[in-house]
């Protein structure tokens, strides 16, 4: 069936905004074994902090590593072997935290198996672990149609692309699943345009890129299928 973008959608798609509230432990890491003691005790809170929710904050902007321990690895400990096993872990494909802590632990704890002595970060750059409530608002922005979505999502602010694209895939438990692509295969179908942007890793795109990159997509569906539009 031929769904043509100016239809409306059962229900709107209404963006949300959010923003964290950061909140230091007082918990440091000087080295590798420190870190790994300190993994098997946070609390989910902080894992959740370290591996996706500390993308909201301005020094995120730039993505050379999709997590903070990953970026630790690199820049204080100078180890890009370990920084790309670290890069490695994909925090929503698993089922709960404790799934994912241990696959990390493991990951650590064989790495060290191999050294000869515990690798000490430079100084001035200990591992501070942090831990962030999210907060989240409803805002005056929405979607009625396709056509509408990627006017709509310009208008939005980075926030809003992270709790969508980025965070909704813990919400949601899927590393493939958000909450654009379920609006559009609940509103519309479309499984060529759904698979595309579940294929979307946000891992090493920066929100201004995701931006982009969806955008991009969205709109190619459109005119490929439905002739020229607008473009933003």
């Amino acid at each position: 069936m031929n769904i043509h973008p100016d239809q409306p959608a059962e229900g709107p798609f209404r963006f949300m905004e959010c923003f964290i509230m950061t909140m230091p432990t007082g918990r440091t890491a000087a080295n590798l074994r420190e870190l790994l003691q300190e993994l098997r005790e946070a609390e989910e809170a902080v894992l959740h902090y370290h591996l996706w929710q500390s993308r909201l904050a301005i020094a995120h902007q730039v993505v050379e590593y999709p997590n903070d321990f990953a970026a630790w690895a690199a820049t204080a400990l100078m180890d890009s072997k370990l920084a790309e096993i670290l890069s490695s872990i994909d925090p929503f494909s698993f089922d709960n935290t404790e799934e994912m802590r241990d696959t990390l632990a493991d990951l650590l704890e064989g790495y060290l198996w191999d050294l000869p002595h515990s690798p000490m970060a430079r100084p001035g750059f200990e591992f501070y672990f942090c831990k962030a409530s999210t907060v989240v608002l409803r805002s005056h922005i929405s979607a009625g149609s396709l056509i509408e979505f990627c006017p709509a999502f310009s208008k939005v602010g980075l926030d809003s692309i992270y709790y969508h694209f980025v965070d909704a895939r813990w919400r949601l438990r899927s590393s493939k699943r958000d909450d654009f692509s379920s609006w559009i295969e609940s509103s519309y179908g479309l499984p060529e345009l759904v698979a595309e942007l579940q294929g979307i890793d946000s891992s090493f795109y920066s929100l201004d890129e995701l931006r982009s990159t969806i955008t991009e997509v969205v709109n190619r569906y459109i005119e490929n299928n439905h002739g020229r539009t607008e473009r933003l």
